[in-house]
């Protein structure tokens, strides 16, 4: 019972869509292009599943000091699924916390270090500090925590990218590379800052009582609604943008599928948020912003079948 509640309280699914992020981006981006250019892999297996394990722990822990700092407030908001001084003493989470953010330090350290990038570690440590000042302080802020949590998720496809896109051995394809790696980037930092505003409209009543200035309490709800949708719009314009650059190099697959799996459930989002007046509505919504973050990763997917395909076509014609 007790390792059943720890499991939840370090959100398992949100750690699997960082696992998921950061191994596609090596073996549905990087190592395509790698293959293209008979390249081999700059950072090897192991090094990169210790410095993904880092980003994993890192993010566990701050699940775990999020809820520590609010019982309170969950005790409103959520009071079924609280689970420190439920199940979990305050105590054995905040040992835990530690244990966590250690591990994650020496690995990403570590892990750096083999991989060559020495300050990527660093990037550990920003993380424990960022999120650990985000549950103490920022999150009962006016867009600052937000903007905090969107940064540190935006950050793990730019690390996962550039770690492994060093050393000259992807030189040829470097700018195009580093195109991609800030558009995805961009792509993570704006839905996880929308999807973070909408928990803020979601759990107003508890950050409320707590005394949090978040964005539907300071504006209210109504013209947080308008930010929101705002900021879905910029986001479809945004992949507009990257549709007309993919329609450029004739990569039309690309396009259809960012317009049915990204921009159609962003048109949808639009409309939820605007019929949205309940608890239940807000968390649909926070729901199909996680499905648009999963299905942009997965993009990586049609990229590599295209790869894959020029390869065999290339293949093809010089035999």
């Amino acid at each position: 019972m007790k390792l059943l509640s720890y499991i939840r309280l370090i959100r398992p699914v949100n750690l699997f869509i960082i696992l998921f992020t950061l191994y596609a981006v090596r073996f549905l981006f990087i190592f395509p292009i790698a293959g293209f250019q008979y390249a081999a892999l700059p950072v090897n297996e192991i090094t990169y599943a210790l410095f993904s394990l880092s980003f994993v722990l890192v993010a566990a822990g701050g699940y775990i000091i999020n809820d520590y700092y609010d019982i309170e407030i969950d005790r409103i908001n959520k009071p079924a699924k609280v689970i420190i001084s439920n199940t979990v003493s305050p105590s054995a989470a905040w040992k835990t916390y530690w244990t966590l953010n250690i591990l994650a330090l020496l690995l990403g350290f570590w892990s750096a270090y083999k991989a060559g990038a020495y300050l990527f570690g660093f990037l550990f440590l920003f993380y424990v500090l960022a999120l650990w000042c985000y549950s103490y302080r920022l999150k009962s802020t006016l867009l600052y925590g937000n903007i905090i949590v969107a940064l540190c998720l935006a950050l793990v496809p730019l690390a996962g990218i550039y770690i492994q896109s060093g050393g000259g051995a992807l030189s040829l394809s470097i700018s195009t590379i580093h195109y991609y790696a800030w558009g995805v980037s961009f792509f993570a930092f704006l839905s996880s800052l929308i999807r973070e505003i909408v928990k803020d409209m979601e759990d107003v009543e508890g950050d409320s009582a707590a005394g949090c200035k978040t964005m539907p309490i300071v504006i209210g709800t109504k013209r947080t609604k308008v930010v929101v949708q705002l900021l879905v719009v910029l986001m479809i314009i945004m992949i507009g943008v990257f549709q007309w650059f993919l329609l450029t190099i004739n990569a039309k697959p690309d396009s259809i599928y960012c317009a049915v799996f990204i921009q159609v459930p962003c048109l949808i989002i639009i409309w939820k948020i605007k019929r949205a007046s309940s608890t239940k509505d807000y968390k649909r919504v926070s729901g199909w912003l996680k499905l648009i973050m999963v299905t942009g990763i997965s993009y990586f997917f049609v990229f590599a079948l295209e790869i894959w395909i020029i390869v065999q076509l290339f293949k093809s014609f010089t035999k």
